[in-house]
């Protein structure tokens, strides 16, 4: 019988689709594994097992203090809350849990604010009126860009509201976004405008159509909205009937000819229904100096930006005042610097979901991606392109900027892709990343960027999936390095957010029995502490008996003493519990399970290959790194060394190499390889010795 060895020592590919597995010949097969679960893929070759969660907060009452003399309240999140990032500078970074209005539950919106995974602040809405009705069915589709101390939100259903830091770090007021100059815009009216003078107070009479003034104030009506025609603007003071307004004249007008229904603009923001030309924008940046704002209700391919450097104000003028003689004209003229708008033109409907700014303006419809372009962007020399023809969903899937790419959930949740500039074609492509990685990413609702972590010298991108599931891509776009993995945990990932270089997650916990859960989800921050539990707490304090596991009520759970793996324990409801013995070092919280399994092995030489033939894996050899617990095929490995490592001591981490003999007749043979205790793992390479029967390769076809 023919003996051969295969040795893989780069699974920087991760876990690749089955669709791969006939083609042993790749070097994508050579550098993938068909399962990558809970580890991380290092750019080096190798694969480590990824660290776990720590438990930060599970909102609970101001009142509650985890000491263990009372049951603790640990409500939880609402399952629909967000994690938003808020960078006030390098010092202070803030992470915002965004907690929607639950009418069933009679619950009111919150935000949470947490520094240093201390929360410091919670804003409640209806404490001073519907500052921020978020609700629900809404929250997901929210967007958000933050400069300074103020952040903004919108969603097309929803006046723009601001989160304000003060001057402490616990000082936060939100309220209404309030607009020096709303944007203002033409909805194709289908009624006809005329003014009754150019300048001073006029009437403005709507003739035709059914287009007809609300007696309300802005946002809900007409009166203090502005009104541009003939080369000038004024704005509405009071109703006097259904066709008939007054106003004052902020800029002369040129003539008093009616101006048919798309020749006059009226302020594109506001809460009038569809058939009048209302609703909110979709989402907004900041790009060039300028606030953008893109995709209203009604507008929903239009995009606004503000006067530059004048984030707040989208007057499309700039004051001009000419004096002849005893006659002053009082005009507005289109400036370089004045506010833009302009409208995706395209066959078919592209709503604007995203935008990001690079070096160009990126916009990420629903059924393309567009570039808008300009040195530097003015009212006259915008550019829009479309680039390519993918589209993105609605929800949280925001695009991330990774290097010099734009990476992006395509819509339908199953693809990857990445946005970026093609020198060959001098045009911008989106090529997919999960392509060979079919399998990873289904129904993906969400994702996040995370760059120097730990000291692993990669950058990870996670996106959730609907099974609550992340898939985990590491990247590497200056050596090509893209690698897959998927992470499980005991429970569900609802929501990721990165702040101040730290993967925090909203998490739902499964009950003991697995088949249900929780009340509500936990703030949970991935970890770089040598820690491999999931939701856990740590205490360095010495005693058998401690409190304060918030989180973990009354669940049975795994325990780490002094290094070395303690028998479960059942937290009590106080969040007490009590070890066998005493430990100087306990981490307590929930085990996962990390498996690597490797692709059948396939050993090819010219036009032959091994591929079909009956084969028995004899013996694999692996080179670890500084790793306590390994099990191949099912068998543990051995670390604890007699001697030198005391059976009530913590077990020396392993650097080097360990031959583990397998057994097994296959004709797909494979290695698995798992991880179910809460101790590190780290594998450089592998290799497989097996023999197959016939003494000779099989010729491929």
């Amino acid at each position: 019988m023919a003996t051969r060895k295969f040795t893989q020592n780069n699974f920087t590919q991760g876990q690749v689709g089955p669709y791969l597995f006939g083609r042993g010949e790749t070097p994508i097969y050579k550098a993938g594994v068909e399962t990558c679960e809970n580890f991380m893929c290092l750019p080096q070759g190798g694969v480590t097992k990824r660290k776990g969660f720590k438990f930060i907060s599970a909102n609970p009452d101001t009142s509650t203090t985890p000491d263990g003399s009372t049951v603790l309240t640990t409500n939880g999140f609402h399952d629909k809350s967000r994690i938003l990032p808020f960078q006030f500078s390098d010092a202070q970074e803030y992470v915002i849990i965004l907690e929607p209005k639950d009418t069933v539950a009679a619950t009111e919106a919150k935000m949470h604010i947490f520094y240093n995974d201390v929360r410091i602040a919670v804003i409640t809405n209806g404490s001073g009126g519907n500052i921020f009705p978020i609700t629900t069915d809404i929250i997901d589709d929210v967007r958000f860009t933050q400069s300074f101390d103020v952040m903004i939100f919108v969603h097309p259903d929803l006046r723009p509201i601001t989160l304000i830091r003060g001057s402490a770090t616990t000082d936060w007021t939100a309220g209404y976004l309030e607009f020096d100059h709303y944007p203002m815009t033409n909805f194709d009216f289908d009624a006809t405008l005329t003014a009754s003078a150019k300048t001073g107070s006029i009437t403005l009479t709507l003739a035709g159509g059914t287009y007809r003034w609300v007696n309300a104030s802005f946002p809900d009506g007409h009166t203090g909205m502005y009104v541009t025609l003939n080369g000038g603007m004024v704005k509405i003071d009071s109703y006097s009937s259904a066709t008939v307004v007054n106003g004052t004249v902020i800029y002369d007008l040129v003539d008093l000819e009616a101006a048919n229904g798309n020749e006059w603009e009226i302020t594109a923001f506001s809460n009038l229904p569809a058939t009048l030309g209302g609703g909110y924008p979709r989402t907004v940046s900041f790009h060039q100096n300028r606030l953008i704002f893109g995709g209203t209700r009604d507008k929903p391919q239009t995009m606004f930006g503000s006067q530059s450097g004048d984030f707040f104000n989208f007057e499309p003028y700039t004051k001009l005042v000419t004096t002849v003689g005893a006659t002053t004209t009082i005009t507005g003229e289109v400036t370089d610097d004045a506010a833009l708008q302009f409208t995706v033109a395209s066959n078919k409907l592209n709503i604007i979901r995203h935008m990001v700014s690079q070096q160009s303006l990126f916009l990420f419809t629903s059924d393309g991606e567009f570039d808008m372009s300009g040195e530097p962007v003015t009212p006259t020399n915008i550019i829009i392109r479309e680039q390519t023809r993918y589209g993105i969903g609605s929800g949280k899937t925001e695009p991330k900027v990774v290097d010099n790419e734009v990476l992006f959930v395509q819509k339908g949740g199953k693809q990857l892709r990445a946005f970026v500039y093609n020198f060959n074609t001098d045009a911008y492509s989106a090529k997919n990343y999960s392509l060979v990685h079919h399998d990873i990413l289904s129904g993906a609702t969400q994702g996040a960027y995370l760059k120097n972590y730990d000291n692993i010298n990669n950058n990870f991108v996670f996106v959730i999936n609907s099974d609550g599931t992340i898939g985990v891509l590491g990247i590497n776009t200056e050596y090509s390095v893209v690698g897959w993995m998927k992470w499980t945990t005991n429970g569900f990932f609802k929501d990721i957010g990165v702040v101040d270089d730290k993967l925090y997650a909203l998490v739902k916990r499964y009950d003991n029995d697995g088949s249900s859960q929780n009340a509500g989800v936990f703030l949970e921050r991935l970890s770089e502490d040598d820690v491999y539990l999931d939701g856990y707490h740590t205490s360095a304090s010495s005693g058998s008996s401690f409190t304060g596991a918030q989180g973990l009520e009354s669940k049975t759970v795994q325990v780490i003493a002094d290094g070395l793996k303690h028998p479960d324990v059942t937290v009590a409801a106080t969040g007490n519990f009590t070890l066998t013995r005493t430990s100087a070092s306990t981490q307590i919280g929930y085990a996962y399970t990390s498996t690597l399994k490797t692709l059948p092995v396939q050993i090819s030489a010219a036009n032959l290959s091994t591929l079909g033939e009956r084969v028995r894996k004899i013996m694999c050899e692996i080179q670890f790194f500084e790793s306590k617990s390994c099990n191949v095929d099912g068998f543990p490995v051995v670390f604890r060394e007699f001697g030198a490592d005391l059976l009530n001591q913590d077990i020396t981490a392993f650097t080097g190499q360990k031959r583990i003999r397998l057994s097994g007749w296959s004709r797909t043979p494979q290695v698995t390889i798992t991880n179910t205790e809460a101790l590190p793992l780290t594998i450089l390479s592998l290799t497989t010795e097996i023999k197959f029967g016939t003494g000779k390769l099989q010729e491929a076809g």
